[in-house]
C-alpha cells in the first residue's frame, strides 16, 4: 500500500453504511417494472418467432404440395418474409452501440506503481472488484464503464476504470480518493450492485427502443434493391415497429422507477464517498472539480484559435493549472500550497442558477448545494493529504504531453507551418491584457457587462431634484444589491421562456424541476404565467433604475456646464446607434450561418433544393456586402485590426457566386463564413470599448474623479 493512501475515519466502516429503506422498496418496484418489461418481451418474441416459423413452414409446405413456378414465387416470399423477421430480430435484440473513446490510453501498474497502490486500497475499502483495466483520458471525470450488451444482463462484462487527467491536474489526493470512492460505491455492495444493474438495463433498453436504428439502414438499403425486397422488408419494420411501440410503453414505466431509485444511489454513493474522506475534503472536491472543469473547457475552445496563429499549447494541463490559477486571482480566492483555489462560500454568491432543470434521460444527478448540505450534515473529519494528485503518477509530465499530443491529433488539423509552442504565462498574459483592454471600470460593479444600453426619451434628461442628488451616489446606483436584483432579472426573464417551451412542446420532456421541486410538464404553463408576472413587476424597475442612473449622470454633467452635458448625451446617442447596427449585424451573420449549416447538412435527397439554398445565401451575402461598405465608412471602423481592411478588399472581389455548373465554391463558402464572423467580432467589441470609455468619461465628472 502507498503511503499517499489519506487515512480512513474512524468510524469509517463500509458495513454501517447501509441502503436506505427507501432505496430498498424502489430497487424492488424496479426489479418488478422490469421482470414485467421481460414477461411481455418474450411474450412478443415468441410470437414473432413463431410468425416467422410459420412463414418460413407455411412457404416450404405450399412448394412441396403444389410444385411449380408460381407457388414457387409465392412460397419463396413466405420464406423471404420469415427469414427477414428473424434476421431483424436478432439486429434488433443484440444492438451494440460503440462505447469507444478515442482517448482512451491504457496505463499499467509497472509504470504508475503509486497509482494502483492506491486503487488497490480503496478497493478494499469500498468493497469492489478491482477493474479489468485502468485508461486515462483528458477529460474532467472518473468513470466506471464497461462494454453492455444484451448477454451482458446474464454474464456481467468486466469494468474497466476511466480516470480524467483533467480531474488529477484539479484536486489533491484527498479529494481524488472522494472522487474515485464515489464511482467505486455504485458496486460496492449487493443491494447497490442490483442498483447498478438496474441502470444499465436501463440504458441499454433505451439503446434497444430508441437508438437502434441498424438493421433501420438495412431495411432502407434492401428497399432500395428489387420491389420483392422492399416489399417485405416494409412488412418486417411495421411488426418490428409494432413491437417498439409496446415495449416503449412498458419502457416508460420502467424509466419512471428508475429515475425514483437514481436518486437514492447517488445519495448512497455520496454517504460511501465522505465516509470514507471527510466534509470538507468531500466539499472542495466538488468545488474544485467544477471550476477546474471550466479552466479545461476554456483552453480547449482555444486551440483552433491558436492553431490559426501556428501556436500551440506543449502541455494542456500546465495551461489549464494557469488558468485556474488566473481565474482564482480574478474572483479574489486563494490558492493553497498545491497550487489549488481555496474556493469558499462567498465565491458562489454572485452566481444565479437557473431555477428550471431538465434531467437527461437516464440520469438523475444531485445539484453541487444538494451534496454540499448531504456532506455538512455528515460531519465527518479527517486530515487530508493536500498535494497534488499527479504525485500519483510517474514522470506526470510525460503523461501530460502524450495526451496532449493525442488531443491535438483529435482536434486541430495538421498545418504545413511550423508550430510554435506558447508557455503558459505568455497565454495568461495575452488573455489578461485582452481582460483588462475590454474590462468596464469596476465602480459598476458588472451593471453595464453584457447588456445592451436602454434607449432614452424626455424623462432621461430631466434634472434630478437637489435632494435626490444629495441621497444618491455611484455607490448606490451600482450597490451590489442592485446588481443581483438585475440578474435574477435576466435569469427569471430566461427560465420564464423555457418553462413557455416545455408547456407548448418545443422541449419534448414529462417532467422538469423549478426551484428545486419536481413538476410534470403539463405544469409548466402555470408556472410560466406565475413567472411572467414577476418578470414584468422587475423590468418596469429595471427600467426605472437606468433612468435613475442616467438622470444621475446626466445632473452631475448638468452642473459642471450644458456643454458637458451635451457630449454626454452624444457619447450615448452614439453608443445606441452602434448598438442598433450591431444587432442587424448580428442578425445578419446569423442568417447567412444558418444558409451555410442547411447547404452542408444536405443530403443527397435534397439535391433539388440546393439551388434555391445557394440563392438564398447569394442574397444574404450581398446584403451583408452592403452593410460593411456602411460599417467601413464609420469611425468604429478605426478600432479593428488592420488585417481586417485587406481581407474586405478581398471579400468584395468576388461576386456572391457560391455554385457554378452544379458544383460548390466551398473556398468562397468558407471565407464568407470567416469574414463575417470576425466583422461580427471586431464590431462587437467596438462597441464594448465606446462603452467603456462612455463610463471612464462618468468618472471622471464624479468629484474626486481619481475612482476608477
Amino acid at each position: 500500500m502507498t503511503n499517499l493512501y489519506p487515512e480512513c475515519p474512524d468510524n469509517a466502516d463500509l458495513a454501517l453504511i447501509e441502503p436506505t429503506l427507501l432505496f430498498r422498496q424502489q430497487i424492488m418496484k424496479a426489479i418488478s417494472c422490469v421482470v414485467l418489461f421481460f414477461i411481455l418481451y418474450v411474450v412478443l418474441l415468441f410470437a414473432a418467432v413463431a410468425l416467422a416459423v410459420a412463414c418460413v413452414s407455411g412457404g416450404i409446405m405450399l412448394f412441396r404440395t403444389y410444385p411449380g413456378w408460381s407457388t414457387g414465387i409465392i412460397a419463396l416470399s413466405f420464406i423471404l418474409l420469415g427469414g427477414m423477421v428473424l434476421f431483424f430480430l436478432i439486429k434488433f435484440l443484440f444492438n451494440k452501440r460503440p462505447a469507444d473513446n478515442p482517448y482512451r490510453t491504457q496505463i499499467f501498474p509497472d509504470h504508475h506503481p503509486r497509482l494502483f497502490d492506491f486503487i488497490t486500497q480503496l478497493v478494499k475499502d469500498t468493497r469492489i472488484s478491482f477493474p479489468k483495466k485502468v485508461f486515462i483520458v483528458p477529460d474532467m471525470h472518473t468513470a466506471i464503464f464497461y462494454h453492455s450488451s444484451f448477454l451482458s444482463l446474464f454474464w456481467p462484462a468486466g469494468k474497466n476504470l476511466e480516470i480524467g487527467l483533467g480531474l488529477i491536474n484539479s484536486v489533491n489526493v484527498s479529494e481524488f480518493k472522494m472522487l474515485l470512492a464515489y464511482e467505486f460505491a455504485h458496486f460496492s455492495q449487493r443491494s447497490m450492485k442490483l442498483g447498478s444493474y438496474i441502470y444499465a438495463l436501463n440504458k441499454m433498453l433505451y439503446n434497444m427502443l430508441y437508438e437502434n436504428d441498424r438493421w433501420n439502414e438495412i431495411e432502407v438499403r434492401w428497399s432500395s434493391g428489387s420491389s420483392l425486397l422492399s416489399f417485405f422488408a416494409h412488412i418486417t419494420t411495421r411488426i418490428l415497429n409494432g413491437m417498439q411501440y409496446v415495449l416503449r410503453k412498458i419502457y416508460a414505466i420502467i424509466n419512471r422507477q428508475y429515475l425514483e431509485l437514481s436518486r437514492e444511489m447517488e445519495y448512497h454513493a455520496d454517504t460511501v464517498a465522505v465516509g470514507l474522506t471527510s466534509t470538507e475534503t468531500a466539499v472542495s472536491s466538488l468545488r474544485r472539480l467544477e471550476m477546474g472543469g471550466y479552466c479545461l473547457d476554456h483552453c480547449f475552445h482555444k486551440l483552433p484559435d491558436l492553431a490559426e496563429r501556428t501556436l500551440r499549447f506543449a502541455n494542456i494541463f500546465t495551461a489549464q493549472r494557469a488558468m485556474i490559477r488566473y481565474y482564482a486571482t480574478q474572483n479574489h480566492l486563494a490558492v493553497d500550497a498545491a497550487g489549488l483555489p481555496v474556493i469558499t462560500d462567498s465565491y458562489f454568491h454572485t452566481f444565479l442558477k437557473s431555477r428550471v432543470q431538465l434531467r437527461e434521460q437516464w440520469t438523475s444527478h444531485l445539484s453541487r448545494e444538494a451534496r454540499e448540505a448531504h456532506y455538512s450534515a455528515a460531519n465527518v473529519s479527517c486530515k487530508p493529504i493536500a498535494i497534488s494528485a499527479w504525485n500519483l503518477f510517474n514522470e506526470p509530465e510525460n503523461v501530460q504531453e502524450y495526451m496532449t499530443a493525442l488531443v491535438y491529433n483529435f482536434t486541430v488539423h495538421n498545418s504545413e507551418e511550423p508550430f510554435t509552442e506558447i508557455t503558459p504565462a505568455a497565454y495568461i498574459e495575452e488573455l489578461s491584457q485582452r481582460h483588462r483592454l475590454y474590462e468596464y471600470p469596476k465602480t459598476f460593479n458588472d451593471y453595464y457587462d453584457n447588456r445592451p444600453f436602454p434607449g432614452i426619451n424626455g424623462e432621461f434628461t430631466r434634472l434630478l431634484p437637489p435632494e435626490d442628488m444629495e441621497a444618491g451616489s455611484l455607490q448606490e446606483l451600482y450597490h451590489p444589491d442592485n446588481i443581483m436584483r438585475m440578474r435574477a432579472f435576466y435569469r427569471d426573464r430566461q427560465d420564464a421562456e423555457t418553462l413557455q417551451a416545455i408547456s407548448s412542446g418545443q422541449f419534448q420532456t414529462s417532467h422538469f424541476e423549478f426551484d428545486g421541486q419536481k413538476y410534470s410538464a403539463a405544469r409548466a404553463k402555470q408556472l410560466a404565467r406565475m413567472l411572467s408576472a414577476q418578470v414584468a413587476s422587475e423590468e418596469a424597475w429595471l427600467q426605472l433604475h437606468d433612468q435613475q442612473a442616467f438622470r444621475y449622470h446626466y445632473t452631475v454633467a448638468m452642473r459642471q456646464s450644458p456643454a458637458t452635458a451635451a457630449l454626454l448625451r452624444e457619447k450615448y446617442t452614439q453608443i445606441l446607434q452602434y448598438q442598433q447596427t450591431g444587432h442587424q449585424l448580428n442578425e445578419q451573420v446569423i442568417r447567412i450561418i444558418h444558409c451555410i449549416s442547411l447547404l452542408f447538412n444536405s443530403g443527397e435527397q435534397d439535391m433539388e433544393s440546393l439551388p434555391a439554398l445557394f440563392d438564398e445565401l447569394s442574397a444574404e451575402c450581398w446584403s451583408f456586402r452592403m452593410m460593411t461598405e456602411n460599417i467601413q465608412q464609420g469611425a468604429l471602423f478605426k478600432t479593428f485590426p488592420e488585417s481586417m481592411e485587406e481581407k474586405l478588399k478581398r471579400f468584395r472581389e468576388h461576386d456572391c457566386t457560391f455554385i457554378q455548373d452544379m458544383i460548390p465554391d466551398y473556398v468562397a463558402i468558407q471565407e464568407l463564413h470567416e469574414i463575417s464572423s470576425a466583422m461580427m467580432e471586431h464590431f462587437n467589441n467596438g462597441v464594448i470599448l465606446l462603452k467603456k470609455a462612455y463610463l471612464e468619461f462618468i468618472l471622471t465628472l464624479e468629484p474626486g474623479n481619481n475612482t476608477r
